[in-house]
Order: C-alpha cells, then structure tokens, then sequence
C-alpha cells in the first residue's frame, strides 16, 4: 500500500518523568537506522517544564553514531535564535552528517517563559520566523548578505562553508495554521503539522496547494509530512494509559485533548489509523512514541505495525 511512503521515528531527548536518561535517545536513533527507518527526529525547547537536552548538540551526537538515516528538528523554534548562529550550526551538521539533515520549523507558544528568557515576545514568533527564513536561505546560496529587516539586520556578511546539500539543506515547516500553510509554501520543501486529524491534514493539503499557487510554486514541489505520537499495545485502554499519561507530563496539561490525535490502540487499529494519513496524502510520517519505554514501542511498532504498512 505505501511502499513510497517513508518513516521516521521522533527521538526521546525530553524526560516527562524527570528522570535522565542520556543515552536513549542514541539507542533508539540506531535501532531506528538498523530497522531501516528513514529518518529520526529531536524535539527543541530552550526552557520547558520538563527537563531537556539542546537541539543541536543531541543532533551533533546522533550524527556521530548513524550512518544513513536523515536527521533534524521536529522543529527548531527559529524564532527565539539568532538566525546567523542557526546557519553555522545548520551548515555544521549538514557537513558532519554527509548531507543528511533536514531543518524543522516551527513557532511554538505553549511555553511563553522560554519566549521571556529568549527576550522574544510571543506575538513576534510568526514574523520573526519568517523574516529568520529569508535570512537564512540567503546566508547560504549567497556569498555575502547584506539585509535590512524589522528583526534582523546584517551588513555584508558571508557563511562559510556553503552548505553540503545544495542549495541548501530541506526546510520543514510544522505548524497547523493558515499562516504556518503559508510559510510552508513560500519557503519549504515540506509541510510537517502534529496534533491533526486525517480529515483535516487533507483538508490541509488542499489549503496549501491554493497557497503554493498564490506564490509561484508548484505544490508537487512540497512534500506533504506527518508527525505524531503514538502508543501501540494489546488494547485501546492499555495503549491510552500510557499514552495519557505521558503526553500529560510532557506537555503539562490534562491528556484528554490528545486522546483523538494520538495514534494508539491494537496494532490492527494502529495500522489503519497510519493508512487514514497515507490516504490523505502524506509521504513521510514521523512516529514519536507516547511512552516511558521507546525501545520497547520501537521493538513492537516495528514487530507489528510496520509490516502492514511497509507491505
């Protein structure tokens, strides 16, 4: 049914519990290489409720120990960084992994002390984004930048070295709103939301294939992705206890909301709950397990789920 559709797996670099653990999120990254996902991903906030490793240095480390799968952000708050720092740091990576990162986006807001600490006002989050895109598409296709924004102002600067992948790395745009559509089509090569129904990723779609018109793309140039957390048990009930209660010490609210968006349940439920996304529309989905015990949701999404899906 997707043989064409890729997969992969969101990486344990936050500690819902409180307890650290620093290398899971390296054991889960290369099973999920040995397992033939295509991808592993890290989530990124600078001050959370939750105890969390920075974004690039866990990047950097998985990078040290895969080889092939594709790694990034899921998705960097770009907005709360100086964009120049970003570029070096993207380019790093870009270099040091062969050509295998991917840059996720996204504007956050759940968590407005970190906007506090960063001196960024949340309300700035969209247009600071946006504005730190622009700038860094241009650090690296052009050998000197100079630019005159509302945030951001550089006067003949130029990154070096260029990026490894040419132009420059994947942008992915996460986000679930008109304007994280929109921001998808003018600078992204691919649309990445979390927290949506299948109905509504389709509808999605069709939303931002109008916008990629609007601005003089064409929509098959924007591969259209999925993120999601997941738990997969013997039961509906066993998968959402866990799940509940993970997705509710991460995120510092009451589980409830996310009982519809998560994919949880038999691996017979699981499996056709993936097969709704694919038949809206997505071509890479990322899988981020709702659990205390990732390697063990690896072993049995992989044992269970995956054959149906990769058939």
């Amino acid at each position: 049914m997707s043989s064409t559709v890729k997969f992969g797996i969101g990486l344990p670099n936050g500690f819902p519990r409180g307890d650290i653990h620093p290398t899971d999120f390296l054991d889960v990254a290369e099973r999920a290489e040995a397992y033939s996902y295509d991808s592993v991903w890290a989530g990124d906030h600078i001050v959370f409720h939750i105890p969390r490793f920075e974004i690039f240095t866990t990047l950097a480390a998985v990078a040290a120990r895969t080889t092939r799968v594709q790694l990034g952000p899921a998705v960097l708050l770009l907005c709360l960084r100086n964009p120049v720092h970003v570029a070096q740091s993207v380019v790093s990576l870009d270099h040091m992994s062969g050509g295998r990162f991917i840059l996720g986006v996204g504007v956050g807001g759940e968590h407005p002390k970190e906007f506090q600490a960063s001196g960024v006002s949340v309300k700035q989050r969209g247009p600071r984004t946006n504005e730190a895109l622009e700038v860094l598409q241009r650090l690296w296709t052009e050998p000197s930048v100079t630019f005159s924004g509302k945030y951001y102002q550089l006067e003949d600067i130029g990154m070096k070295p260029a990026p490894f992948q040419r132009p420059h790395p994947p942008i992915w745009v996460g986000g679930r709103s008109e304007a994280a559509l929109r921001r998808t089509a003018k600078y992204a090569q691919a649309w990445a939301p979390a927290f949506v129904t299948p109905e509504k990723y389709r509808e999605g779609l069709v939303q931002l294939a109008g916008f990629c018109r609007e601005y003089g793309r064409d929509p098959k140039d924007i591969q259209p992705t999925m993120y999601f957390f997941a738990n997969v048990a013997d039961t509906r009930e066993q998968a959402w206890a866990e799940a509940g209660e993970f997705l509710s010490k991460n995120y510092n609210i009451p589980a409830k909301p996310f009982e519809r968006l998560a994919v949880h349940g038999s691996p017979e439920e699981c499996i056709d709950r993936v097969r709704q996304y694919i038949a809206a529309g997505a071509e890479h989905i990322v899988i981020r397990f709702a659990s205390f015990n990732p390697l063990q949701q690896l072993e049995r999404w992989t044992n269970d789920v995956m054959p149906a899906l990769r058939a």
